[in-house]
């Protein structure tokens, strides 16, 4: 490539981790595309029951490219070198297609993963569905969040650069809707795993409701009772059943007030 880079550019290009970014300099164009990388395309339902492929972590790359008049190059980072593409921009298409389908492959996984976290949650399984959810919620965040970048970008190359003189803007125009719909699909599994959060909370809730209420019923119950045993306790004198069989009067009239207060206590929770 005869034309020289700017400082800066290079380093952009340069950078591993450089967000979605297209600028036109001078006579060449900077094009590089951050995608995200979930799973390598190797799942399948059978390996979601596997404590191990949950544990597998989403990588993201950035792609980039430089382009002089219809010439396009490939960045390679480990070489520092520009590899040029010998058929320009249809390479280009070629080569991105390639990786916005295996993300769009990877997207159909997250959704499997979702319906599995929540039959999960439904069956009322030994392991925490939730601990599956937290691992997913953050790799499919940040893949929103890289996506959009990638999308607004990816417009505006096709927008400023001149595909018509290739011939090409209809698959370059495929490409965004894809990345769009890639898009689409991702904030879906995002709300998706929202909605079974709130579900999980709102069961959590309720068993916590069922326990404080079921305590609030034996408090009722027994409250009263240690006020009787409090009161016979005391170090006093007149007390009731002073002169009889003290001990079996007590316990028999503690016995009989406790299974009226339980009567009662389930009527009011049978009328109610």
């Amino acid at each position: 490539m005869m034309v020289e880079l700017h400082e800066l550019h290079l380093k952009d290009l340069q950078n591993p981790i450089h967000p979605s970014l297209y600028e036109a300099f001078g006579s060449y164009q900077i094009l590089i595309l951050r995608l995200p990388e979930l799973w390598e395309g190797k799942a399948n339902i059978l390996a979601l029951r596997s404590n191990e492929y949950w544990k597998t972590k989403g990588r993201f790359f950035s792609y980039a490219f430089v382009i002089v008049d219809k010439e396009v190059y490939l960045y390679h980072r480990k070489s520092e070198e520009l590899t040029l593409f010998e058929n320009g921009f249809k390479d280009l298409y070629l080569f991105l297609d390639e990786k916005i389908d295996a993300f769009m492959d990877d997207l159909e996984i997250a959704h499997d993963k979702i319906a599995f976290i929540e039959e999960s949650l439904y069956k009322k399984q030994s392991f925490n569905p939730m601990d599956r959810w937290h691992i997913l919620k953050k790799e499919l965040s940040r893949t929103e969040r890289v996506v959009i970048k990638a999308v607004d970008t990816f417009e505006r190359f096709v927008s400023k650069s001149d595909l018509s003189k290739s011939n090409l803007l209809n698959e370059f125009n495929d490409l965004h809707e894809h990345l769009e719909r890639s898009l689409r699909s991702t904030v879906a599994a995002n709300d998706q795993l929202d909605d079974i959060y709130r579900y999980h909370n709102i069961r959590t809730n309720d068993r916590l409701n069922r326990s404080i209420y079921l305590l609030t019923i034996i408090s009722v119950i027994f409250l009263p009772l240690n006020l009787v045993v409090g009161f016979f306790g005391m170090n006093t004198g007149g007390l009731p059943f002073q002169h009889t069989m003290g001990t079996l009067d007590a316990f028999v009239s503690m016995i009989v007030f406790a299974a009226l207060l339980t009567i009662g206590v389930l009527w009011k929770i049978k009328k109610e």
